[in-house]
């Protein structure tokens, strides 16, 4: 793993992002944003490259707004995947489309790549849209292969234009973007990201509503938890926390009606009512709670304290502490096992991975799988444990006999996860690499990545089973 990746994992488990939260534009409010993607390039293009010098917003009005590059090279040789092109804020108004300056393009031949001629000036690939404050949107372009080459000597920039319709709740996945102030809105069949919801300042933590109408999110830079609807993404309410809370992850409880919060940065957890938008509680937990875990049977909540290697345990009916148990060091996540009756927890500063019977809380056995584990989640179809890893790869565990039983690449180090059953897929943020992984359970194989910003955090898909 390069050193640049390395350092982009610790801080994403470790929240300790202060020269990025510090460079970073703040949320969206007077503005508006967009993100360009370049949709999967088809077969018929694979002897095709090309880079990108510039992109940026055409004015009705007249005029030009630059936007980010985020990805400049392009060949039609590399794996059907969309990508990233580029990311801006927008005053807001009408556009006509896109001003794209190339900086070259190649087609392959039997005696090798041939260089083509491009446009001297930017080319308008026309897609009308607008924004209005504190709107983002998806931009997307599909190249058209049949009239990108001109007689064999020149590149024609030969892209049509769309905003995607949102997918609909049911097939929808989400993904919080720290860097960004916003969620990645994704369709889970088609493994395309459709749409940009803005939040308030650092998101990080996400969970979906069970009643399906509403996703909730931490929001570590305004001591908050905020609401937005599912469907159209916008801003409905707000949770209020106590100044400094920083909260980090959060979590509802089966019926929806009880809301667990971990506060990073006062070392507690809340405990809220999500219907009257109140905090109720909150108890004290270990030094620096990273990651929550929620029972399947809304009993009890697992606080994982990397600081003080320990995990706090919560009642939810009385709204108190349960317990505290003593770990081995750095805990960082952990997943039950079918029946409830097992959890288990991968640590950044031990080689074990620990099944803790429950709800006795004792160690149920202790699985040497090796150090540098960055997350662990369970299938919920056929029990297997995933355990991601820093050498970029997911390694399958049986959980009975705990012997390996496959490994799948990813891009790189995976941290939170989400299994969805109907598509029987894996999504696995990869925060080294700004994108979501997604993994085929079925054939065992990794199915490509979907581009989003910078520090993506949490990724949940609709219907998953805690």
């Amino acid at each position: 793993m390069s050193r640049l990746r390395a350092v982009a994992v610790l801080l994403a488990l470790s929240g300790c992002a202060t020269a990025t939260r510090s460079a970073r534009p703040g949320p969206l409010e007077g503005e508006g944003e967009v993100w360009v993607y370049l949709q999967p390039l088809p077969r018929q293009a694979e002897r095709l490259a090309f880079s990108l010098e510039s992109v940026a917003a055409a004015r009705v009005e007249g005029g030009e707004v630059p936007l980010g590059l985020a990805a400049a090279e392009h060949a039609g040789r590399e794996p059907g995947r969309q990508r990233l092109l580029a990311t801006g804020r927008l005053p807001p108004g009408s556009y006509t489309g896109l001003l794209v300056k190339f900086r070259k393009a190649t087609l392959a031949g039997e005696s090798g790549a041939s260089s083509l001629l491009v446009p001297a000036e930017p080319a308008l690939l026309s897609a009308p849209f607008a924004v209005a404050r504190g709107q983002a949107l998806v931009l997307q372009l599909t190249l058209e292969p049949g009239k990108a080459v001109e007689k064999d000597f020149a590149f024609v920039p030969a892209f049509a234009a769309a905003v995607p319709g949102r997918p609909l709740p049911e097939l929808t996945g989400l993904c919080s973007v720290t860097g960004a102030h916003a969620l990645a809105v994704f369709d889970k069949r088609t493994r395309m990201v459709t749409g940009v919801a803005p939040t308030g300042r650092e998101p990080q933590g996400l969970v979906l509503d069970p009643r399906g109408d509403r996703v909730y999110v931490a929001l570590s830079g305004e001591d908050q938890v905020q609401a937005l609807d599912l469907v159209t993404g916008a801003a409905l309410a707000s949770i209020r926390l106590q100044p400094g809370d920083r909260p980090r992850e959060v979590g509802l409880t089966p019926d929806g009606r009880t809301m667990v919060v971990v506060n990073y940065g006062s070392n507690t957890a809340s405990f809220a009512d999500p219907g009257a938008l109140l905090e109720l509680n909150r108890v004290t937990t270990g030094q620096q709670p990273s990651a929550l875990l929620v029972d399947r049977s809304g009993r009890r909540a697992y606080v994982f304290n990397r600081g003080s290697s320990s995990i706090t345990v919560l009642d939810l009916a009385s709204r108190s502490l349960a317990a505290t148990l003593a770990t081995e060091p750095e805990p960082l996540r952990g997943a039950l096992n079918l029946a409830g009756t097992r959890m288990f927890v991968v640590f950044a500063g031990s080689p074990y991975l620990v099944a803790y019977s429950l709800p006795d809380l004792k160690v149920a056995s202790r699985v040497h799988v090796g150090m540098g584990a960055t997350g662990v989640k369970v299938d919920p179809r056929t029990g297997l444990v995933y355990v991601a890893r820093d050498q970029d790869r997911l390694d399958a565990y049986n959980p009975l006999s705990f012997l390996p039983v496959y490994a799948i690449d990813t891009p790189g180090p995976a941290t939170t996860m989400a299994v969805d059953e109907a598509y029987n897929a894996l999504f696995a943020v990869v925060p080294g690499e700004r994108s979501v992984a997604v993994v085929d359970l079925v054939n065992r194989r990794p199915l490509g990545a979907m581009e989003v910003a910078d520090e993506p955090y949490q990724v949940a898909v609709a219907g998953e089973r805690p």
